[in-house]
């Protein structure tokens, strides 16, 4: 497994994680037969590729529809910002999605939901800039499964739940996208589904985009292999504040604070002692806190995925990302 190692500000790692900003809420609350992109007075959703009329809305929610091919997008209420130097800049965005059956739906996986650098304010066929934090689908023995890709470019390979949703039954998921930027900027994507352990994906060459302006809707495939029958609703997109990297932080954090960042043996070895120890989920929950001075802190409670660990080495504020595995 690739190690993933990111340093977080020691100043603005709480705001970092629990602040967040709505700046899209989307519920189809539209006449059943309502055209996204042709009523886009009132829907706010323009196509920017493929056939325009194609996705609807029945009973309160957007239909992907097998065969059809309209790639639709609505602007968010302000522009977030993703490269700012010496910073960690997050976007996210959860919905709830349900695969009818598996008619047309793809045994190899497409995407179907994203974000967009760009954003369109007319129908068009020009298409949109970058769309990282994909999410994926594709049928399983029964029933479907989710995934999550970073970006495009290069070998890509979306990483998959291997746990099996039933057809018709609704799945409740976020998508974190971060983007970190100290020297040489690194973005990965992560994906809960409902109460499943954490997805994280860092494939794609793709640069991350200035900005994220947009969430992206998208029909692909055709009748018997793609995207499937999918509904959608409840769309929101929440940004987070840009945490600081200081330069300064970075070096003396380096060899004095976690010496490995990729847990494989359920314990954080500290390189010095550590108090004050909390360890927050990708979602800004504490998972589990220390208060007193160690330099191994035993973590086997914790699922496979990402954490952020801040801490006091002396008299100091710290904080870093880890991936366990």
């Amino acid at each position: 497994m690739k190690k993933v190692f990111t340093l977080l500000s020691i100043i603005s790692v709480s705001a970092f994680i629990n602040a967040q900003t709505n700046v899209l809420a989307e519920n189809f609350t539209y006449a059943d037969a309502t055209s996204l992109s042709t009523s886009n007075s009132t829907t706010g959703w323009f196509q920017h590729s493929g056939t325009q009329g194609q996705i609807t809305v029945t009973a309160g929610k957007a239909n992907i529809v097998a065969g059809n091919s309209e790639d639709v997008n609505k602007a968010i209420s302000t522009p977030y910002a993703l490269n700012v130097a010496n910073a960690v800049c997050k976007i996210a965005y959860s919905a709830e999605v349900t695969v009818l059956n598996s008619t047309g739906l793809t045994t190899t996986g497409d995407y179907f939901l994203s974000l967009g650098g760009t954003t369109t304010t007319s129908n068009t066929t020009a298409g949109i800039t970058a769309l990282p934090a994909r999410l994926y689908v594709k049928a399983g023995t029964s029933g479907y499964l989710l995934g999550i890709l970073n970006n495009a470019g290069g070998t890509v390979s979306p990483t998959y739940s291997t746990t099996e949703i039933p057809y018709g039954t609704a799945a409740n998921i976020t998508v974190n996208y971060i983007v970190t930027n100290s020297g040489t900027t690194t973005q990965e994507a992560t994906l809960q589904i409902n109460s499943q352990p954490l997805l994280t994906n860092s494939t794609g060459t793709t640069n991350a985009p200035a900005n994220i302006a947009s969430i992206a809707l998208r029909e692909s495939g055709n009748a018997t292999s793609g995207t499937g029958n999918i509904s959608i609703d409840n769309i929101n997109v929440l940004t987070y504040p840009t945490g600081t990297l200081a330069v300064s932080d970075i070096k003396n954090v380096k060899g004095s604070f976690i010496k490995n960042s990729f847990v494989t043996d359920d314990e954080i070895v500290f390189g010095s002692q550590v108090k004050d120890v909390k360890i927050y989920n990708m979602f800004g929950q504490v998972v589990k806190t220390s208060e007193k001075n160690s330099t191994i802190l035993n973590v086997a409670e914790l699922t496979k995925g990402n954490y952020i660990v801040t801490g006091t080495v002396n008299n100091q504020p710290v904080s870093q990302k880890i991936l366990k595995d």
